[in-house]
């Protein structure tokens, strides 16, 4: 049965991932807003980090058109949520299953990919890239062509509906998502659980919160998230690596995992507290992210001999 009040608030850093940053059911957001102000304020996690009809297909009936969110982003955050609960029970020993372990990395991958300036910028390449063809598809075109007909396969690809050209969107955004090779990576690396003493600063988290090396093969390569004021998720192949980081001066690791999380935010910075509100105002955005949806579209535009 289809809903009389599809869901348009779509979060792109969800609600059981804030919530581990809750005091009193709410944390502590840091907005920066016009003239680049940072703002504080206490939230509930359900009323920050989401932006309305982020992933709605246009051009479907309302119904239809916030499907993604409610097929893809509901479920894959559902599973995450579980699988964060394994590592907060278990840290290192958590008892994986492929499911479980699958479901954490789909949900890494998808904050990589979800944020509103990757969903923009892909629309706006798809939309614009939507009518590219080849020589040969042109051709073919041709030999089928009825007297009717656009007169090029490009010129038929520009002239279908709004619909059509977003579902065809949110298909290859689909594909993106479960990037097999990524993915199969990251499951394969050896995963580990920092729990930071109450010795050293609180962890941050942000709308960018998400740290990688630019290679996530080799010597030191590796992906990590806090997942907690306490808690840091990372993963390695070097397991060399992650040993040293364990073994690291907390205070020091903190620090520079906080700073990469607050300079790289657009939007949002989120604490337990306010003992860092002076740290986050100095260093919010300084240092923005590359973003993965920017060097997959570049990616593109060179292999069709483009600049990026």
């Amino acid at each position: 049965m289809k809903s009389d009040n599809p869901p348009i608030k779509h979060h792109y850093i969800p609600a059981f991932y804030l919530s581990r940053w809750a005091d009193s059911g709410k944390v502590l957001e840091y907005a920066k807003v016009y003239g680049g102000k940072v703002v504080s304020k206490g939230k509930a996690p359900e009323a920050t980090g989401f932006q309305e009809r982020l992933y709605e297909m246009k051009g479907h009936d309302p119904d239809t058109a916030q499907q993604f969110e409610e097929k893809y982003f509901k479920p894959v955050d559902t599973m995450a949520a579980d699988a964060l609960e394994l590592l907060y029970r278990h840290g290192h020993a958590a008892p994986w299953t492929a499911k479980s372990r699958t479901a954490w990395t789909r949900f890494m991958l998808s904050l990589l990919l979800r944020c509103p300036e990757d969903i923009q910028a892909f629309r706006d390449w798809w939309h614009e890239d939507f009518g590219r063809t080849t020589a040969k598809v042109e051709s073919d075109y041709q030999s089928k062509r009825k007297p009717n007909d656009p007169g090029t396969f490009s010129k038929y690809l520009v002239g279908q509906p709004m619909a059509v050209k977003e579902a065809y969107m949110f298909k290859t955004l689909n594909t993106l998502l479960e990037h097999d090779s990524v993915g199969t990576l990251i499951n394969e690396m050896q995963w580990r659980i920092l729990e930071t003493s109450a010795s050293a600063p609180l962890l941050l988290t942000s709308d960018r919160p998400v740290i990688r090396t630019a290679s996530l093969r080799g010597e030191r390569g590796h992906i990590a998230l806090p997942i907690g004021p306490r808690l840091l998720f990372i993963a390695s192949h070097d397991t060399r690596f992650l040993d040293e980081l364990l073994r690291a001066d907390q205070t020091t690791l903190v620090k520079e995992i906080n700073l990469q999380v607050v300079e790289g935010a657009v939007r949002f910075v989120f604490s337990k507290d306010g003992s860092q509100t002076r740290f986050i105002v100095n260093r919010f955005g300084n240092s923005p992210q590359t973003r993965l949806m920017e060097q997959i579209i570049c990616r593109r535009r060179a292999s069709d001999n483009a600049d990026c």
